[in-house]
């Protein structure tokens, strides 16, 4: 049976963990909020919303996307890391949230030979989906 110091000392190191545990939680999640609310910033549009247009659109079909359900797709690229690059369209057009938002609208408007199909989505619902996309990064 460990001492009275032995049983001190374990639970101090287990205070410890939890402390820094939730300290390190408190952190992380605030960074995703702050992110969220610069791409919301940036693109105008909520990044809370755009989940039900991802799976309504099909995006998990070509895409592995972060945060949305069975979207483990490998034709397309991972989104991820996709709206960390400098550019979109295989470097062509500049990864800015105007050009973003362009893309995902009418994607075959501005490379004809792309493989994505141009969604149709409204400027809203690809300003909330940008805003989601550039929140992962």
């Amino acid at each position: 049976m460990p001492s009275q110091y032995a049983r001190r000392a374990i639970w101090a190191v287990v205070a410890a963990a939890v402390l820094a545990a939730v300290v390190t939680s408190v952190w992380w999640v605030d960074g995703l909020r702050r992110a969220e609310r610069e791409a919301n910033a940036g693109t105008g549009g909520s990044a809370s919303r755009a989940l039900p247009i991802l799976l309504a659109n099909g995006c998990s079909g070509c895409h592995t996307i972060p945060g949305v359900p069975g979207a483990q797709g490998m034709v397309g690229p991972r989104l991820d890391a996709a709206v960390s690059k400098k550019t979109l369209v295989g470097g062509v057009l500049p990864n800015t949230p105007k050009n973003m938002v362009q893309w995902l609208r009418a994607s075959r408007q501005v490379d004809p030979r792309t493989a994505m199909p141009s969604t149709g989505i409204s400027e809203q619902e690809a300003r909330d989906v940008a805003a989601y996309l550039y929140a992962l990064r």
